[in-house]
């Protein structure tokens, strides 16, 4: 049924005439009627479709409920009973959940992946929902009987789930979940924005006392080698590592990989609270922590897990790594390595509980896993590459990798880019804000730089720029500063309103002169302290632009893909 008929069916039912509609919803008469005759359809999330619903439930009397009306006339216009940002919203976290990339979609719905991407990113609609829908949905649904994520999507689809395993029943279990469901979940990738966007390391050492932290020097009793069998005996292993890891005087890194279920350890919360203190622990004697990180599942679940690591990271003394390819199916190991002990242990899958794990400190046995962990360091890969004050210049040595690598370029902003701000704008804020002439001519000397990096970019490449917008009292509140997270300014050089508003303007002239640029106002401003950098298909940047300054370089492909399909409600 088209909107046309829908629409009549309501007057009908109400008793109504189209001028009353006409009245009651601030809508034209001559539009009431072209949509009537099926000349004309609004848009199905536009102001105009919710007027006409409000008119219609004004003129039930109560007998029709507003929204209810908009979806069902919505869903005739769209194909779908939402409106689009929940559909998209919808779409991203089952292609999460499915692991599934750009290309794997692209090739089974015959698109251009470059399609794909302008879709999930909400620069493009599908020109027929209903069939992309149903592709998207048989899909997934195949995906699920060859048992890629299935469990995960289950889970996704909760009570939307068909009673059969029929791969049809599926698909059309999905094509509904995607249309009509009004709650999707927190996106992975957002959830663990916010909580990096919100972190303040001063307040997470005061909370966990690490400043006052004191460092044992008691020597630990240990025989040169113990086994430990059994879930209880493991977690006393873990923590006898960490607790001879932190007393020995060595000053050598750890390295730590475990691929163990940790759901039974986790949920023990004295565990928990030792392990944490372990950690701290090292952190606190200074040690370097090369973490292989288990990154084969479901990327809700991955994320998840790393958000657990933001505090850890923000210290700057992990390097995070990950393994390509899926996991061993027969046995998990776990391999610790520090400068006098060694753990390792393993298990068969599904049975942990009958697992052993071996703690030494032989000489010759810690030297020989010292030389397995760092073989085993050279087959990972990088998870993400952590950049702070301390090793700046890999900071300006992925600039100039970044220049050169290809590819469509989104940038998030919850401030305006340093590169192009006008130079008597930057003189009159550095002067307003008391800016002393030495540090004056360095933050000079930087937007110079950041101007030429930022020319070059917008000249080459396609840009998209999604800025924030805010209302006079969360300017007030939140005043943005400018960018210096790249030369890691501390302290804020803070914008008035005028003079935020003229650097947006400058902003806007930059795009309007390239026409491969785009520039966006998100009402919303999801972020106040991140700036992100996607350069599709090969990395993202994610920058904590205040308390401390750190940069995050990643480039695992799962994570790139979300960070691609990541979008806050975007007002043109």
């Amino acid at each position: 049924m088209d909107f046309s008929t829908h629409l009549n069916r309501y007057i009908e039912e109400i008793g109504c005439t189209a001028k009353d509609l006409a009245d009651a919803s601030s809508i034209s008469a001559a539009a009431i009627s072209r949509y009537r005759a099926g000349d004309r359809t609004p848009d199905p999330d536009s102001k105009q479709l919710r007027m006409l619903a409000a008119g219609l439930a004004t003129l039930s009397d109560g007998a029709l409920d507003e929204q209810v009306v908009h979806d069902d006339l919505a869903s005739t216009i769209s194909g779908i009973a939402v409106d689009y940002d929940t559909f998209l919203e919808n779409l991203k976290m089952l292609l999460s959940a499915l692991s599934a990339n750009n290309n794997e979609l692209a090739r089974a719905l015959s698109f251009d992946p470059s399609y794909i991407s302008r879709i999930l990113s909400g620069q493009r609609r599908p020109a027929d929902m209903h069939a992309f829908t149903t592709g998207i949905a048989k899909f997934a649904a195949h995906r699920c009987v060859q048992g890629e994520a299935s469990q995960v999507v289950r889970e996704l689809l909760g009570d939307f789930w068909p009673r059969s395993d029929n791969e049809d029943d599926l698909a059309q279990a999905l094509a509904t979940w995607l249309g009509t469901n009004h709650s999707p979940l927190t996106s992975p990738i957002g959830s663990f924005l916010e909580k990096f966007d919100a972190f303040d390391l001063d307040d997470f050492i005061r909370a966990v006392h690490f400043d006052e932290m004191k460092v044992p020097t008691s020597p630990i009793q240990l025989p040169t080698t113990k086994t430990y069998e059994g879930i209880r005996e493991m977690k006393d292993c873990e923590i006898d590592f960490l607790k001879f890891a932190v007393l020995s005087k060595s000053t050598a890194s750890v390295i730590m990989y475990s691929n163990m279920p940790i759901e039974e350890m986790a949920a023990d919360e004295e565990f928990s609270k030792k392990w944490m203190y372990g950690m701290a622990a090292l952190l606190k004697k200074g040690l370097h922590l090369h973490m292989v990180h288990e990154t084969n599942r479901p990327l809700p679940e991955m994320m998840l897990g790393l958000e657990s690591w933001i505090p850890m990271y923000m210290t700057g003394q992990i390097s995070p790594y990950y393994f390509e390819g899926a996991p061993d199916g027969v046995f998990s190991h776990i391999l610790w390595s520090a400068g006098t002990v060694a753990l390792q242990g393993e298990a068969i899958v599904g049975h942990q509980g009958e697992g052993r794990f071996v703690l030494t400190k032989n000489r010759d046995e810690v030297l020989y896993y010292r030389k397995r962990a760092e073989r085993m360091l050279e087959k990972a890969r990088p998870l993400m590459r952590i950049i702070t004050a301390a090793n700046a210049d890999k900071l300006s040595a992925f600039h100039e990798e970044d220049a050169k690598t290809p590819g469509a370029r989104r940038v998030i902003m919850s401030t305006l880019p340093i590169g192009s701000i006008p130079d008597d704008l930057l003189e009159r804020m550095l002067e307003r804000n008391e800016v002393e002439q030495a540090e004056r001519d360095t933050i000079r000397a930087f937007a110079q730089q950041e101007n030429e990096r930022f020319r070059t970019l917008v000249s080459t490449y396609d840009m998209r720029f999604e800025v924030s917008s805010m209302t006079h009292d969360e300017f007030a509140e939140h005043p943005p500063a400018l960018d210096l997270s790249a030369m890691f300014h501390k302290g804020d050089i803070v914008y008035t309103p005028e003079e935020y508003a003229e650097h947006f303007k400058a902003l806007q002239s930059i795009v309007e002169a390239h026409p491969s640029c785009t520039l966006a106002v998100d009402a919303n401003q999801p972020f106040r302290n991140v700036q992100i950098s996607i350069c599709e298909g090969h990395h993202v940047l994610v920058s904590k632009i205040k308390g401390p300054i750190i940069h995050f370089v990643i480039e695992h492909p799962a994570m790139v893909t979300a960070f691609e399909r990541f979008s806050a409600p975007i007002s043109e």
